[in-house]
C-alpha cells in the first residue's frame, strides 16, 4: 500500500463518469455546494490515506471541462488533449476556498508524521439510520494522531449549527494528552475540550484533527 498510486482523477479523463470531478459530479445533477462539499471530502480522503497521492492538474480547485464531442462527452476528437486548465476559474470563491482546503491538508501531508506510516485504525464506524460515518486513525506508536471523521450520506446532526449543544459522539476517541488540544485542519480551528469527538457531522463532510 504505501506504494499504491492513488487518484480522484486521473490524467485519463474520458468517457462516462471519467471526466474531471467537478464535470462527473455537474452531470450527475449536483450544483453548488453539494459539488464543493463533496471534492472536499474526496480530497480529505485521499490526502490521509496510505500510499502516494496524485492530484490531476487543476482538480485542486475544482477545474472543469470546456471542450466536448457532439456527444458531450470528453474523448480525444472532442478536445481532451487541447482542453488546457483554466487558472482564471481560481478567481471564483467557492473554487478559491476548494483551493485552500486542499493545500491545508497538503500541508498536512507532507508535514504529520502519522500519515507518513502505515498504521490505519477504523475506531468508529456508524452505518444506522441511513447514516455512513466513519472515524479512523493514522500514525502508530509515539506519534501525534491524525483523526479523519468522514460523513458519506445525507445524515446531519439536527440543529447542528445553531445549537450550542447539538452533538454527534464518537466513540473511543484518542486520549488528549496534558497541555495539548484537538485542531481541525482544513478549517483552521481549535476544538472545545468539551468538544473533542462529540462535535456535529455535516451532510457529505469530512473533518481532520491532528494534536498541537
Amino acid at each position: 500500500m504505501p506504494q499504491a498510486i492513488l487518484y480522484v482523477t486521473s490524467h485519463d479523463v474520458e468517457g462516462f463518469q471519467k471526466e474531471r470531478l467537478f464535470t462527473m459530479l455537474s452531470r450527475a445533477g449536483l450544483q453548488g455546494m453539494d459539488i464543493e462539499k463533496r471534492i472536499k471530502l474526496a480530497f480529505a480522503c485521499l490526502l490521509t490515506a496510505v500510499g502516494i497521492p496524485m492530484i490531476l492538474a487543476g482538480e485542486e480547485f475544482g477545474d472543469q471541462h470546456d471542450l466536448f464531442d457532439a456527444n458531450g462527452n470528453v474523448t480525444e476528437n472532442g478536445g481532451k488533449e487541447v482542453d488546457p486548465v483554466d487558472f482564471s476559474r481560481l478567481e471564483q470563491p467557492f473554487r478559491r476556498e476548494i483551493f485552500q482546503y486542499v493545500s491545508r491538508l497538503v500541508h498536512l501531508r507532507t508535514s504529520a508524521p502519522a500519515l507518513s506510516v502505515n498504521d490505519t485504525e477504523f475506531f468508529h464506524v456508524d452505518f444506522n439510520d441511513n447514516k455512513r460515518v466513519l472515524v479512523w486513525k493514522r500514525g502508530g506508536f509515539g506519534q501525534d494522531p491524525v483523526v479523519v471523521m468522514a460523513n458519506f450520506s445525507d445524515c446531519a446532526t439536527p440543529n447542528g449549527l445553531t445549537d450550542p449543544a447539538a452533538e454527534y459522539v464518537v466513540s473511543n476517541w484518542p486520549t488528549t494528552p496534558p497541555g495539548r488540544h484537538w485542531r481541525e485542519v482544513p478549517q483552521e480551528r481549535d476544538v472545545r475540550p468539551d468538544q473533542v469527538g462529540r462535535e456535529p457531522i455535516f451532510a457529505w463532510e469530512a473533518k481532520v484533527y491532528t494534536l498541537t
